[in-house]
């Protein structure tokens, strides 16, 4: 009793985090003009999924970026119950900086240089600054060692202690980077003053944080959290590493203007709101721990419109920069590469009126509210063809709507109109039903609106008449979470998480984003949480996938890439799935 108690507790827990992302992760922004919508085919969609999570590639005539990095550690060890990690090469003798890099971004954010004053869409800047505890493998997802050399989860997942590396130095002279300037920066993060994404599940889990000697923190929890590490202290999220000193000398404002942190990268000026974020090396950068960069400057600039970001990579105005998939012919044909985010977002389709735990949110006379249905929506669209024309290659058919491990091994619906059209037949909707799709942007996800008019006409195929709506996502927010999308499906972006539990708390029956739950789900959802054993949980969260590809929750479409064009200045760069970072790793070809 008292473990589940507290696995409600956790449930509960990553329920308020999962909301604060969903809300702030997908304000509508056009980024593209839609491609042409493809007629449905004949042609059958692939049924299995890729098993493992490529790394990002660049695509040209004539080059391809890999996804290797140099990083120094000493050999992690790691409790049985923490994931894997991989023991880093030492780094090996580099030039120095050279150069400069440009990147420009749709968005900069709230342009603060406190981890605690903005959300995440900042970490492409601050993690050049600061650093983390613990990194992500960017081919395989899996921990490798940060600030923290060594780490260990106690048996019940309440308390993680982490080894830290010794010799570490603030810029500017600030001294040693020790257990004090952790708990603090984790502190900080968690109060009740902080705006950042993890903030409030950090606030729900603490208990205390004790820097019982200079190289050793343990973070104390109220409730089993094994997925600490890697889902809200590595580079997945928003925890870097601050000096304490500094920060409390000069004073917050002050701290912000000029962000001081153990990273190869500082501001080169002051920023002004609005303006480009300048960064230069280091002094002595040649000597740190981490990473040489190969660039000693790297600009920062906020470019809304993606019309100018592709012109500005043409006229070597700028060297990084997302594209639409619409532009990815043109950049190659400019004699540029294609450098593309692995399994980055997912579109998805979310049926209204499915939350069989909450009246309010429940419509038992919705076509949809059949699983024959549901089945055959998913059924009658090519995902192929989908991903092969509106993606430009740049995706592939998927099981699940969010891009996470394990749930890349989930079979996706194959393509059969047939099929379908036997389930509605099943189902008591021999000549269809109609049925209202609204539709909006996001970044990524400037595409959605054309997704769902390639799904309208493969629906009509089997004879659902579908009514387009065009929105914005701030309106279905509203409706959604106040149970009053009841009636209509959505066509909507699918997050890459760096852990699975994160995404399947999407649909915990608290959730008030939940689209559906069902109280075998909720029971399903609330035995993972518990679980602490790495194998076990990673069985829990496939059995979790399956659940919902089998009950058809939602339609699944893709699994897609974030594509960002790039001069010829970009080699490698090994970012991760969760958002583009690792600038600092970018290296020439």
């Amino acid at each position: 009793m008292k473990k589940n108690k507290f696995a409600l507790v956790r449930a509960m827990a990553l329920v308020l985090l999962l909301s604060a992302s969903l809300a702030g992760c997908a304000s509508p922004t056009p980024t593209s003009v839609p491609t042409a919508v493809p007629q449905p085919t004949a042609t059958r969609a692939p049924t299995a999924a890729p098993t493992s999570a490529p790394a990002p590639t660049a695509a040209s005539s004539s080059a391809t970026a890999s996804t290797s990095s140099s990083s120094a550690s000493a050999a992690p060890t790691v409790a049985p119950t923490q994931a894997p990690t991989v023991v880093l090469t030492a780094v090996p003798a580099a030039k120095s900086p050279t150069g400069s890099l440009t990147v420009a971004l749709s968005t900069l954010e709230a342009e603060t240089f406190m981890p605690w004053n903005g959300g995440g869409g900042r970490t492409s800047y601050l993690a050049m600054i600061y650093e983390y505890l613990a990194y992500l493998d960017p081919v395989t997802g899996a921990l490798k060692p940060g600030l923290a050399t060594q780490w260990e989860m106690s048996a019940d997942g309440k308390k993680l202690t982490l080894q830290l590396r010794q010799g570490v130095q603030f810029q500017e002279g600030y001294g040693e980077l020790t257990a004090e300037d952790v708990k603090y920066s984790l502190e900080r993060l968690a109060a009740q003053d902080s705006i950042a994404g993890p903030a409030g599940i950090l606030r729900t889990s603490f208990a205390s944080i004790d820097a019982p000697s200079p190289y050793q923190v343990v973070v104390n929890l109220k409730v089993s959290m094994p997925d600490l590490l890697i889902g809200y202290l590595s580079d997945a999220n928003q925890a870097l590493i601050v000096s304490k000193k500094y920060v409390t000398t000069v004073g917050d404002d002050k701290a912000n203007t000029r962000p001081i942190g153990s990273g190869p990268y500082m501001l080169a000026e002051e920023h002004k709101k609005g303006g480009p974020i300048k960064l230069t090396t280091i002094p002595n950068v040649e000597k740190h721990w981490r990473v040489v960069p190969a660039y000693k400057n790297v600009t920062f600039l906020l470019v809304p419109e993606e019309a100018t970001r592709v012109a500005m990579l043409k006229n070597g105005e700028a060297d990084l920069a997302p594209i639409s998939y619409d532009s990815i012919d043109t950049i190659k044909a400019s004699n540029l590469n294609v450098v593309s985010i692995q399994k980055s977002w997912s579109p998805i389709i979310r049926l209204g009126g499915l939350v069989a735990t909450d009246p309010k949110r429940f419509k038992a006379d919705n076509p949809w509210a059949k699983i024959q249905v549901r089945q055959a929506l998913n059924y009658a669209i090519d995902k192929a063809t989908i991903a092969k024309t509106i993606f430009r290659g740049e995706a592939t058919p998927g099981g699940s709507g969010d891009p996470v491990p394990p749930f890349y091994d989930i079979e996706p619906y194959p393509y059969d109109v047939a099929k379908a059209k036997q389930l509605l037949t099943e189902a008591g909707y021999p000549n269809g039903f109609s049925i209202t799709l609204k539709t909006f942007t996001t970044v990524p996800g400037a595409e959605l609106p054309t997704i769902g008019e390639a799904v309208a006409l493969y629906w009509k195929a089997i004879g659902v008449d579908v009514k387009i709506v065009p929105t914005d996502f701030g309106t279905v927010r509203g409706e959604w979470t106040g149970g009053k999308a009841i009636d209509y499906v959505w066509i909507h972006r699918g997050l890459a998480f760096a852990d699975p539990f994160t995404a399947a708390a999407t649909e915990y029956k608290d959730n008030p984003f939940a689209v559906f739950v069902t109280p075998e789900y909720s029971d399903l959802f609330i035995k993972s949480s518990a679980e602490i054993d790495p194998k076990k949980r990673q069985q829990l969260a496939l059995e979790y996938g399956k659940l919902m590809r089998d009950q058809a929750a939602n339609i699944f479409l893709v699994f897609a890439n974030e594509p960002y064009g790039a001069s010829k200045k970009v080699g490698q760069w090994p970012t991760i799935r969760v958002r583009p970072q690792n600038i600092d790793l970018i290296t020439p070809p």
